[in-house]
């Protein structure tokens, strides 16, 4: 692809640190074919430097290309070796390449810049694992615990670690820690569940599986192994329940249909066990068991030609398997085939003869039995590890946060929900996810009425779920931005067209540009609605991107700290001036509910919940059916102890389309 600037608005306009800057916003808004775009142009101006290989790593991980990822991160390092986010990338990318050795090293090399940085040595441990260095990674799990002591979910990646060595005693003490410090986590008690089972425990291990999966546990293991005892102790009816359970949770669940097929068979329901049978057989064509188990069904429901060929599978397998032989002959004799039936009977008939003398090959037993969901459910803190982290290599700990709520149980409901973000800012743009679900208002008159004058190179729409640009969409909107640069030398005094190239500069991540054409296009047109809340919109992007940039860098050094500051006190009037233009559209546009639950959106980043509810409540005022008004408004009330009314939003919210709405509603009344 060749990346579309003009040249004289690149040696007039540009300079190597903006177009790095651009490229960061661009990743930073997860946009990343455009933002690696912005790195190929830094690198290729100026090839010493060190953060755009970085960066570029940064985006091809978030791509996926993570052999393209290792070599930005060698070529990062090689400029400069005393960068730990490079260390910490290209670990990343070596973890998902399956080279842990070289990955250990650039944890290792990362933790000498940040070595109270959880999130690296949680990485380091999971390469030690992989390498069953279980060692090594127990001494990183030690570590982590004395730097997190309420970080009560390390003990469960304590007891897997016992597990991998065998230490089945030492395993059972950590899961019964975990279980002592938390005891509503379903983790530890489905753990625990499955040493008992496999010791043969049945009634502890049934209390243990009962317990995770009235903590709703979601891992179709514990399902599985309840199932296998309530056939045990003869609960037929609920160990069905338990495999039908979990195979809606986990479908490719091999083990669960076995077990389902066994009981159903053994319960005289003959054609679902065949159907499971045949399920089982088709994710993994060579369990004999199974094969034999369908065979003797497939004879009992008269299928006389499939139990033929499931036989005759098995002696290819297994020669010396009497009933196998047996079973065809039953069959070609229920055919009138008595040639064949004699032969094989015969064949049987020869085996028996001569079994002392092929005694060590008989295969005597292909029936088949439950099999137990050996696993246990997948480590939460390990799942952190597979996600990267843009701020993992900051020297931050993570315990010395502190939550903003006093209350403890707000602290604790903060903590439940620390996945949970509110829904984005509603934005103008020619691009957007389609959810048919969602019934909020998108229409608007004035936005209509302006696609109207095919002003624009396309209709503008209104979303909150923003797509990233593909490699032509890139190009074209470049070739859009040099073909407007000529329009507006031509003429200077027309707010369309500054608005336009404005649309066009946000679009590939240039939030100054595009401020200062939105500034032109208000001072031309100072009733210009769309243009004020598309500027206070830019303009807050821009606000959140420089405070996590920071985030990104640290602020270890005096400069760092003495530009933090400076930011801090710009930031309080850089929102002043959103809030006045989201204020404006208000004036100019009364029924524009987006600029309401924008406005609402930045008041809750603010801590300024109550007057945050406030205009939620007028965006759902104006539109009834304001599905992310309704999540957002639900998850603020919340936080400040309006239990009720929150979660009667969120149930609202589900209702109109955000359907995440309704695992929340779930999650808070654990």
């Amino acid at each position: 692809m060749v990346f579309l600037f003009h040249v004289g608005f690149v040696s007039a306009q540009w300079n190597t640190e903006r177009i790095l800057t651009i490229g960061r916003n661009a990743l930073y808004f997860e946009d990343y074919v455009l933002s690696i775009q912005y790195f190929n142009q830094v690198i290729k101006i100026k090839p010493y430097l060190a953060e755009p290989y970085m960066y570029r790593c940064i985006a091809k991980i978030q791509l996926g290309d993570y052999e393209g990822a290792e070599l930005d991160g060698n070529e990062a390092i090689d400029r400069n070796p005393f960068l730990p986010q490079a260390f910490y990338a290209r670990g990343f990318t070596r973890m998902k390449l399956e080279k842990y050795e070289d990955a250990i090293q650039d944890f290792t090399k990362a933790l000498e810049f940040s070595p109270n940085n959880q999130h690296l040595l949680l990485s380091r441990m999971y390469a030690y694992e992989k390498l069953e260095n279980y060692e090594a990674a127990m001494h990183d799990v030690d570590t982590f615990m004395k730097m997190n002591p309420r970080n009560t979910l390390l003990w469960y990646d304590k007891g897997r670690l016992y597990l991998s060595t065998q230490d089945t005693i030492a395993a059972e003490n950590a899961f019964n820690q975990l279980i002592q410090a938390d005891s509503s986590s379903f983790v530890g008690w489905s753990a625990r569940g499955l040493l008992k089972l496999q010791r043969k425990d049945y009634t502890g291990a049934y209390a243990d599986y009962s317990k995770a999966i009235k903590l709703k546990s979601d891992f179709y293991g514990d399902y599985i192994n309840r199932g296998i005892i309530n056939v045990e102790q003869n609960r037929y009816m609920e160990a069905l329940a338990d495999y039908d359970r979990a195979i809606q949770l986990y479908p490719n669940s091999l083990s669960a249909y076995l077990n389902r097929a066994i009981l159903r068979s053994n319960l005289g329901d003959n054609n679902n066990a065949l159907g499971d049978f045949k399920i089982v057989l088709g994710m993994d064509s060579t369990i004999m068991e199974a094969r034999y188990s369908k065979a003797l069904l497939e004879m009992k429901l008269n299928n006389y030609q499939e139990a033929i060929a499931d036989y005759q599978i098995i002696i290819n397998k297994h020669p010396y398997f009497l009933p196998a032989y047996w079973g065809v002959a039953e069959a070609y004799g229920a055919l009138n085939n008595m040639r064949e039936a004699h032969q094989y009977r015969q064949k049987a008939h020869d085996l028996e003869t001569n079994k002392d003398n092929i005694r060590d090959k008989i295969q005597q037993d292909l029936d088949a039995k439950n099999q137990i969901a050996a696993d246990i459910p997948e480590s939460k803190t390990g799942r952190r590890t597979e996600i990267f982290n843009r701020y993992a290599a900051q020297n931050v700990e993570d315990n010395q946060t502190e939550s903003r709520y006093a209350n403890e149980k707000r602290g604790a409901v903060q903590n439940k929900f620390v996945d949970v973000i509110n829904e984005k800012n509603f934005v103008l743009t020619y691009y957007a996810k389609t959810d048919q679900l969602r019934q909020t208002n998108l229409y608007h008159p004035q936005v209509e009425a302006y696609n109207r004058k095919q002003l624009l190179g396309a209709d503008i729409k209104i979303t909150c779920q923003e797509i990233a640009l593909t490699n032509e969409l890139i190009d074209k909107h470049f070739h859009t931005i040099n073909t407007i640069n000529s329009q507006i030398d031509d003429n200077t005094v027309d707010a369309d067209i500054y608005f336009y190239r404005a649309l066009e500069f946000a679009l590939v991540q240039d939030f100054e540009s595009a401020l200062e054409d939105l500034n032109k296009a208000i001072w031309l047109r100072s009733d210009f609605a769309l243009a004020y809340f598309t500027r206070a919109n830019i303009r807050y992007k821009f606000i959140d991107y420089m405070r996590n940039s920071f985030l990104e860098t640290g602020t270890g050094t005096l400069e760092l700290k003495e530009k933090q500051a400076i930011f801090e006190k710009e930031k309080k009037y850089d929102i002043e001036m959103v809030m006045r233009d989201l204020d404006k559209v208000n004036e100019l546009m009364p029924d524009f509910a987006f600029s309401h639950y924008n406005k609402a959106n930045i008041l809750c980043t603010q801590q300024d919940f109550k007057t945050a509810i406030v205009h939620y409540s007028k965006a759902i005022e104006i539109d009834q059916d304001f599905a992310e008004s309704y999540f957002n408004r639900g998850l603020t009330y919340l936080f400040i102890e309006e239990d009720a009314l929150g979660l009667s939003d969120l149930s609202k919210a589900g209702e109109l389309g955000i359907y995440q709405a309704y695992n929340l509603i779930q999650r808070f009344k654990q």
